[in-house]
């Protein structure tokens, strides 16, 4: 090896230690990759970076230090796709996903001795991830989306009655689909209200002439 073997203990070590940092705080929200997740994508990012560049200088005229390293990139891809989650409606897993995409950028830098700039990058990373969280958390008690499912009964005038209680509340629905079985029908609407407003519109609807039940998708 051209670098002393404690110089590259020393940086996946470093490696370890970022993955676990950023990923404590993706275990505590419950996320599918978490402390040690993070932790084993960071330090092998970091290994395959040494051992590119350790490969490129056994041969410096005809090696790539680029080569093996760049296939974290395309690998990242697969673990990123695994901790994304498409249910009917919704898309959840997406932040997850980046993290490990940056996780691994992090540890190629930690392999290639970019530790400065890796630390710099980390706790950028764990601001983004906690202070805009808090921040979009705070959002989303004032709007977000809502997805609700009303189980009506067969009747003249009753979807008209549910939109005309939607435009009542100045909140703007779109149906995604009616399923229309004997005298039960089931509308699924989307819509975008503040937690009390959305609160108030269940409410209503559930006390609504026709209609059955409510339920949040």
């Amino acid at each position: 090896m051209t670098e002393p073997l404690s110089e590259y203990v020393m940086r996946l070590v470093i490696a370890l230690l970022i993955g676990g940092a950023i990923g404590l705080e993706r275990e505590f929200k419950g996320k599918p990759a978490g402390m040690r997740t993070n932790m084993l994508i960071c330090v092998g990012s970091c290994l395959i970076m040494i051992l590119s560049i350790e490969v490129a200088r056994m041969a410096p005229t005809t090696s790539d230090p680029g080569r093996i390293a760049a296939q974290v990139v395309t690998g990242i891809g697969f673990l990123g796709a695994g901790t994304i989650i498409r249910s009917r409606f919704h898309v959840v897993g997406l932040t997850t996903a980046a993290t490990i995409w940056a996780l691994s950028a992090l540890g190629l830098a930690i392999g290639a001795g970019y530790i400065l700039l890796s630390a710099i990058v980390a706790l950028l990373i764990t601001i983004t991830l906690i202070v805009i969280g808090y921040v979009e958390n705070k959002l989303e008690t004032k709007r977000s989306y809502h997805v609700v499912q009303i189980t009506i009964e067969r009747g003249e005038g009753i979807i008209r009655d549910v939109m005309a209680l939607f435009a009542a509340m100045g909140l703007s629905s779109e149906a995604l689909e009616i399923i229309r079985s004997g005298d039960i029908w089931r509308a699924t609407y989307e819509y975008a209200a503040s937690h009390e407003k959305h609160r108030e519109l269940v409410e209503k609807l559930s006390a609504s002439p026709g209609v059955r039940g409510v339920t949040e998708l």
